[in-house]
């Protein structure tokens, strides 16, 4: 039997240790740890003493041989995978109940189970070929279905024998029968969960004569027959026992970031202090927290490899391979090494990739990358203007990624990480991929298989010192490991302390115990015997414990049964202080520095303005300013369909083509009628479809191409019976321009804009204006030009309306449209008041028709809108871009990140308010 040391000394664990190493007789050959943390903290505490520390592991790794033929964990799952490939459809059906693993990634998850039942097993000394099943497993399905593990372990292991490899487990089994490390001396130093499979090798080291020893830490004396032959608390013992916790250390917080400002607070008071997170997802938080408060987060089991750049490059571009998605391709984009990779010699600009990319997926609405050769357009070669631009974008962006579709993602990753630049994050996915080809598993392939590749870094870690300023996230099981210095413990919620685990589908908890293994019943005692010990070892202002009502997600926790350990006559006031409502620390989101948002330091001033310009200012002068001034603007988003402005542009361009193509007939047209119409506008809006969305449009776009043909067959039906009252089309799409001799001017500001349509009648020769529109549902003129008073900011945008009502301008569109139809035209319009319209095509086919706007054809209404768009041409002419307007659109404010934690005024800098208030030059 092991020799047993109680330490329960005023020191740290990883002192007790490091002088009890000390004062041993002869050398220790190996020392087993329950972390690799507490490894470091006592080889820290020997070098302080002069003495180098032994050789150190964790306790499973103590039981393995060094050797070269071992299975990696990639190559156990693959080896389970072929087990369940080849199995018989009756054992398959015994294994899994609702469907067979089928493609190779479900194989690899069955395998990956299979490797974590056979590691339990290992873990309790026994083997899925040689297990004796306990009473509740005999009989019935459940010992068919352990016959079945049975034969597809023995087929496991035998395809593990056929590429020259060793199953680990099977190697730690034979070690415990008889050990082939030449070991004088081992101790183990306070695990609390010591494999039971640690009982037979002890028994076969002492066997060969050589000495065990146990160290259990026991600060808070309790009886030595507490703990059993392996030092691991004994379940009967401990999961009765009341836990020594005052009130005033326990911290009950509304949400994860009320609980992480305050553990920040309580550590930060003591500079010693370590803070300790036993729920994972507290993570998030904490760090935010962290790096508020001037520090680095430092997480000393590592960084996952999946999550690096590197990661997700190879991972994504072997996906985009196999799919050729542009949404997986927008991901890659959005990796500055991607762009890299895609043509080291002329580099493609990652502004310009996304600029490609968003206008492939918001504008083409392309799904693959062959549906993006087909919508794309050949563009101009000379042609400077913006759509330009972006389709040689798109071409150069299609060709790159055409050209390297050949290349693996190793090939990819070798571009895009050269050499003498290369992370540790591709050095060491490069390292894993040769492995991989190296593997005597995958020899036969010609190409590794990306979901073998992913599960081959799904568990990599990336360990790295920790910075300076940094502030580490210890686990639960290093709190022991980490000094006498204060303690903050973080995230004690039911499911983490006491660890538990459920739902296990081939070894549920109520078997666990009967095999020997670690269950629910063990971790429970270990968890109070660890926070026994904790609190134990310090005085109670030095140690701080907390929860939170809520996770980072929103979603309940439940505080640890273990906060309940009390006396029944503190046990009310202890539920009371956990389950009462706790109020958050803060209503809102604090701002964290003292930034504010300013303006550049010069600002070209507009000198053209368009007539519906005019509705963006009247609706907020500063957004205005970010548009049209600074032109801040977003690409087009990734969608499976048309957005609102690329379905009315595609109208829009249909009826543009359809005018052209018979404005040169004059009166003529008034003879065309609704089927002839009907044709025309089907035939050319099939025409735009083929020139946007290619020869294959998405589903999506198919539905709304057909939305789009039942509008344009209500346009023929109204377009029919205008010809009929004698209206003609003279003008499609006639621009104003800036530009030259015959410009007009709204105040300083030269006028530019596109009208949709004008109409002229035959008998009076009277004009008319019309915008199409494309609303979901039917709006007519005065609704989008005229609200209600209570939305006014502007004086000079009240209007009085003949009927007496107060109302105010919220767009100037038709007036102004109205004011260039009067300069182009002055002898009709002087003759004949030229009437301005909508052409609306709703959603719904009889809403279609032309909607006069009535209102207009009031002179006090049309003067009224003049001076108000006299007066926001002053505005814009003398810098005046304020104040702020509330966002009153239907989606989410576009411009909510600048006003975080505040109003404007606060979240923007003084010298720039003065500067949109018109006050400095």
């Amino acid at each position: 039997m092991p020799t047993r040391h109680f330490l329960a000394a005023p020191e740290s664990l990883s002192q007790q240790v490091a002088k009890s190493l000390l004062g041993m007789d002869g050398e220790v050959t190996l020392l087993v740890t329950p972390t690799a943390g507490a490894g470091r903290n006592i080889a820290a505490a020997l070098k302080a003493a002069g003495r180098d520390a032994p050789q150190t592991c964790q306790p499973m790794q103590a039981l393995l041989p060094e050797r070269d033929d071992l299975a990696s964990n990639v190559e156990q799952s693959l080896a389970w995978s072929e087990a369940i490939e080849q199995a018989t459809q009756g054992t398959r059906h015994s294994l899994f109940w609702k469907r067979d693993p089928r493609t190779l990634a479900e194989r690899l998850k069955a395998g990956r189970n299979f490797c974590r039942l056979n590691n339990r097993l290992t873990e309790a000394g026994l083997c899925p070929t040689a297990i004796k099943l306990p009473t509740q497993l005999k009989g019935g399905f459940e010992e068919d279905r352990w016959s079945a593990i049975t034969m597809l372990h023995e087929d496991y292991l035998k395809r593990l024998g056929t590429w020259g490899l060793q199953d680990p487990n099977q190697l730690r089994l034979r070690e415990t029968e008889s050990p082939t490390r030449p070991i004088e001396r081992l101790v183990i130093a306070a695990v609390p969960d010591l494999p039971s499979i640690f009982q037979n090798y002890i028994e076969a080291l002492e066997a060969t004569g050589a000495t065990v020893d146990l160290l259990i830490w026991n600060p808070s004396s309790a009886n030595e027959a507490s703990f059993d032959s392996l030092g691991r608390p004994i379940p009967e013992i401990w999961n009765q026992r009341f836990i020594d916790l005052a009130e005033e250390q326990l911290h009950v917080a509304a949400s994860a970031r009320d609980e992480a400002e305050t553990a920040l607070t309580h550590l930060l008071e003591s500079p010693s202090a370590h803070l300790v997170v036993v729920d994972p997802k507290l993570h998030t938080a904490l760090s935010g927290e962290i790096r508020s408060r001037g520090y680095e987060a430092y997480r000393p089991e590592g960084q996952s490899l999946i999550l690096s750049e590197a990661a997700k490059l190879a991972l994504g571009w072997d996906e985009f391979r196999s799919s050729k998605d542009l949404r997986q391709l927008r991901r890659l984009v959005e990796l500055p090494a991607f762009c890299r990779a895609l043509d080291t010699k002329n580099l493609i600009l990652q502004s310009d990739a996304l600029a490609a990319i968003d206008h492939l997926l918001g504008k083409t609405i392309a799904e693959t990358l062959d549906a993006a050769w087909a919508a794309a357009t050949t563009p101009p070669e000379n042609a400077n203007s913006h759509e330009a631009i972006v389709q040689r974008s798109v071409h150069r962006l299609l060709s790159a990624v055409g050209a390297c579709l050949r290349s693996s993602a190793m090939e990819l990753l070798e571009a895009a990480f050269p050499k003498d630049m290369r992370p540790e994050s591709a050095e060491r996915l490069l390292e894993l991929g040769h492995e991989l080809k190296r593997s005597p598993a995958l020899k036969r392939l010609k190409h590794i298989p990306s979901q073998v590749f992913i599960h081959a870094i799904l568990s990599e870690q990336l360990l790295s010192p920790a910075p300076e300023q940094s502030i580490t996230l210890n686990g639960w099981l290093e709190a022991a490991w980490l000094g006498q210095e204060p303690l903050v413990l973080c995230g004690l919620i039911e499911g983490q302390v006491p660890q538990t685990s459920d739902g296990d589908s081939f070894l549920p908890d109520s078997i666990c115990a009967a095999l020997g293994m670690s269950c629910n019943a063990q971790s429970l005692a270990r968890d109070s015997y660890l926070l026994s010990a904790l609190l134990s070892s310090r005085s109670k202002d030095r140690i701080h414990l907390s929860f939170s009502k809520y996770n980072n997600d929103g979603e309940p926790n439940r505080p640890s049964r273990l906060l309940l350990r009390t006396s029944s006559a503190e046990l009310p006031q202890r539920i009371k202080k956990v389950t009462l409502p706790e109020s958050s620390s803060r209503a809102r989101p604090r701002r964290q520095t003292s930034w504010r948002w300013q303006l550049p330091d010069t600002i070209t001033p507009l000198e053209k303005i368009s007539p519906t310009q005019f509705e963006k200012y009247l609706s907020c002068p500063f957004r205005f300013c970010l548009d049209n001034i600074l032109r801040l603007d977003s690409g087009p988003e990734a969608s499976h369909e048309m957005n609102a402005a690329v379905f009315g542009e595609m109208i829009h361009r249909t009826l543009e083509n359809f005018s052209r193509a018979i404005i040169p007939s004059g009166e003529e047209m008034l003879q065309l009628g609704e089927q002839e119409i009907r044709k025309q506008v089907q035939r050319l809006l099939e025409e735009e479809a083929l020139r946007l969305f290619g020869p294959k449009p998405a589903p999506a776009v198919r539905v709304q191409l057909a939305n789009a043909a039942t509008r344009l067959h209500a346009f023929a039906r109204v377009q029919a019976g205008c010809f009929a009252e004698g209206w003609f089309i003279i003008a499609a799409e006639r621009k104003l321009e800036a530009e030259g001799n015959d410009n007009l001017q709204v105040g300083t500001l030269k006028l530019s804009g596109m009208i949709d349509r004008i109409d002229q009648h035959a008998e009076t020769g009277a004009l008319r204006i019309m915008d199409y529109k494309t609303f979901s549902s039917l709006k007519k003129p005065a609704e989008k030009h005229i609200g209600p008073h209570s939305h006014n900011w502007l004086p000079e945008a009240q209007l009085e309306l003949p009927s007496g009502k107060t109302k105010n301008w919220i767009s100037l569109q038709l007036p102004l449209y109205r004011k260039i139809l009067e300069h182009w035209h002055p002898k009709e319009t002087g003759a004949h008041r030229p009437e301005t319209a909508y052409f609306v095509l709703p959603s719904d086919p009889s809403e279609s028709g032309i909607y006069i706007f009535d209102e207009l054809s009031e002179e006090s209404v049309y003067e009224a809108a003049q001076a108000c768009a006299e007066m926001v041409a002053a505005r814009i002419t003398s810098g005046v871009f304020w104040p702020p307007q509330p966002f009153r659109g239907s989606w989410d404010d576009p411009l909510a990140p600048l006003f975080t934690n505040g109003a404007p005024k606060n979240c923007i800098h003084p010298d720039s308010i003065s500067q949109l208030k018109g006050e400095t030059a």
